[in-house]
């Protein structure tokens, strides 16, 4: 299948490290602007992931003698390159939120999100009742760092694999 896996797990893990590079310059540069980085603004590093996907297959014949390998061995080989991102990713951002500084970013999402949530709070309680409403409230008091790795974790696993599955048809032997 693959004829140095030590290699392979080499890029995987520079690869995984380049991610996360951006996806602090991307953290850093939201917040230069007063825009924490939690929540839905997170949703442009999937890009990186892509881009991470894409570039890996592109030079993966590059890399082994200009070899083109299965649809099903570029698929494999992406989702461990999308496997190991996501881990080191979930463990920089498990780390980064019990941080002094990523405690206070944490306590400005959870404030910001629950005088949103207020914002709405009638609509809600009118629409799917004070119990919904409390059960939002409650669980935006309860993230924490691990619940943030976890997501995050759990999206870069779940969102990987429609590329994944393209970008393997579109390159394979």
């Amino acid at each position: 299948m693959v004829n140095n896996w030590f290699a392979e797990i080499g890029r995987f893990v520079i690869y995984a490290v380049l991610f996360v590079l951006l996806m602090v310059g991307y953290g850093f540069v939201l917040q230069q602007f007063g825009i924490i980085p939690i929540g839905g603004k997170k949703a442009p590093t999937f890009v990186f992931l892509l881009f991470f996907q894409w570039w890996y297959v592109v030079k993966f014949p590059q890399n082994n003698l200009g070899e083109k390998k299965h649809f099903l061995v570029y698929f494999a080989l992406q989702y461990i390159l999308i496997v190991v991102t996501a881990l080191v990713s979930a463990f920089f951002l498990y780390y980064f939120f019990q941080s002094s500084a990523g405690l206070l970013m944490l306590e400005a999402y959870i404030q910001q999100s629950l005088l949103e949530l207020n914002s709405f709070k009638e609509v809600i309680v009118s629409q799917e009742g004070g119990e919904y409403y409390n059960s939002l409230h409650a669980g935006i008091k309860s993230i924490d760092a691990f619940s943030i790795a976890k997501d995050d974790f759990a999206q870069k696993i779940a969102l990987g694999f429609l590329p994944n599955l393209l970008i393997s048809l579109y390159y394979k032997k």
